[in-house]
Parts: C-alpha cells; structure tokens; sequence
C-alpha cells in the first residue's frame, strides 16, 4: 500500500505526520502543525486508503479548525 501521498498532502496544509496508529477499523493520525510545531491526535472515521485524497484532506482540514 502506497501511503506516501496521504504522507505529502498533509504536508501541502502545513503539517508534519509523526506517527499513524492503525486499529481494526480506523486510523489515527499524531500530527505537527510545522508553524507553531503543536501536535495533534486526529481520529479518522476509517482507514486512510478508504478515503479519497480530497475527503481526507478535508476532514482533517474540518478537525483542525475544530480543535484551535
């Protein structure tokens, strides 16, 4: 499986992926936003190769502006 372009769009918004915890029915992201280095646990709603780029993309987009 080649997750290496959920790897770089994470870095086109800015953000640095750590760690990738994978559970029986999602994944779980630890994050660094690279302007300010704080560090996020995002909860995907199911794996990452389930997710279209976009959507993926979008739902963290989505998270983030939740968390700040």
């Amino acid at each position: 499986m080649n997750y290496r372009k959920y790897k770089e769009a994470l870095e086109k918004i800015g953000l640095k992926q750590l760690d990738v915890y994978r559970y029986k029915d999602k994944d779980v992201l630890r994050v660094q936003r690279v302007q300010d280095g704080k560090v996020f646990l995002i909860d995907l709603p199911r794996h990452r190769n389930e997710m279209s780029l976009e959507e993926y993309i979008n739902f963290i987009k989505s998270k983030l502006s939740q968390i700040k």
